[in-house]
């Protein structure tokens, strides 16, 4: 199971990080009906369902555009698959380049869908580089 996961998880980060705009409603295919996503832990509450989880990827389309994922770690364990990567966008406002060091885990059900992904990332890093206060962070995500 951990190495079908891993593929998974694998295939979700290629799916979202695309030049241009992802498919939302092909992520939302990724995860079960009732998945939970946390942007940030602890700083963010969990985001559930599907549908929930599409539209707040694509409220982070909002801010940012060609998303690029460069992962230098994953490893899988049973249900679970962490990874470390950076993410590199580039803001709509002043075409700003962010990269941001990322660690998540992503749990999957039997039938490899996504229950829970957290992600764990400097705050304060993604708020210096995009000149924002943590309130305008927030209101990004």
């Amino acid at each position: 199971m951990s190495k079908s996961n891993h593929d998974r998880v694998l295939a979700f980060l290629d799916d979202f990080h695309v030049e241009g705009t992802p498919d939302f409603a092909r992520l939302s295919e990724y995860f079960a009906e009732h998945g939970a996503y946390q942007p940030l832990v602890p700083a963010t509450g969990r985001i559930v369902g599907r549908t929930a989880i599409a539209d707040a990827l694509q409220k982070q389309y909002r801010t940012y555009y060609e998303c690029r994922c460069e992962i230098h770690a994953s490893a899988a364990m049973g249900s679970f698959v962490f990874t470390e990567r950076t993410d590199h966008v580039t803001l709509h406002k002043g075409d700003r380049k962010v990269g941001s060091r990322v660690c998540a885990v992503f749990e999957l059900n039997d039938t490899g869908l996504i229950v829970s992904w957290r992600e764990y990332w400097d705050s304060g890093d993604v708020m210096r580089q995009m000149g924002v206060t943590a309130d305008e962070l927030a209101a990004a995500m």
